[in-house]
């Protein structure tokens, strides 16, 4: 166990990414679905999302505060890893909201079946866009060394990326700060786009919903 605490604490996001890229291909080697449509693509996105987060947060939950000052940096990867990530992220629920809405000219599989995979999946890319903003903040709040700076938590204590985890999954849900401040002009700017993406990308999962509930009624 220690070992594999090890292993993943030494990993960079591009780690991660290449991780869930092997689920994502296993996920379509043993998919139900043995032909390649918008479907099959929804199921693998959604095993890729799984096992990235699980491995995410498993280094959130184990890795000590006097670590993370010293690997956020690596953890976070590239800035435009984050950004072309995200945006992959966001076309990805684009495409399950899709899937929703053509599923009943779908004849091949139930329509529950695709329902609850396009359900799944937005739920699993939403998590994971505010994942990679967790590390992000980590590695904007400890860029200029081992003390931080640019966000104020309560208490006295040095933030984890349980903390960090709370700030941006915040943003994601109420498109707002709560009781963290902000005294960085970088983190505002990220926060500032983190906090549109998660209104649209909030407006769909609402869409869907009703989109959904409208079906059931028909």
């Amino acid at each position: 166990m220690k070992d594999i605490k090890t292993v993943l604490h030494q990993m960079k996001s591009i780690h991660r990414a290449l991780i869930a890229i092997c689920v994502f291909i296993l996920v379509y080697i043993f998919s139900p679905i043995k032909t390649f449509t918008l479907l099959s693509l929804v199921l693998c996105w959604l095993g890729f999302c799984i096992s990235y987060i699980l491995v995410s947060w498993y280094t959130f939950y184990s890795m000590p505060v006097t670590t993370i000052a010293k690997k956020a940096q690596q953890e976070d990867g590239s800035r435009l890893f984050v950004s072309l990530f995200i945006i992959l992220v966001t076309v990805s629920c684009f495409i399950s909201v899709l899937m929703i809405i053509i599923s009943t000219k779908d004849k091949q599989l139930d329509n529950s079946f695709i329902i609850i995979i396009c359900m799944l999946a937005i739920l699993a890319s939403w998590c994971l866009v505010h994942t990679i903003y967790t590390f992000h903040y980590a590695r904007l709040y400890y860029e200029n060394g081992s003390k931080g700076s640019g966000l104020e938590f309560p208490g006295d204590d040095q933030p984890d990326y349980l903390d960090f985890a709370y700030f941006s999954f915040v943003m994601g849900c109420t498109f707002q700060v709560s009781d963290v401040g902000i005294s960085s002009k970088k983190i505002r700017r990220v926060a500032l786009f983190h906090g549109l993406l998660s209104f649209g990308l909030n407006t769909f999962v609402v869409a869907l919903t009703i989109n959904i509930i409208s079906g059931l009624i028909n």
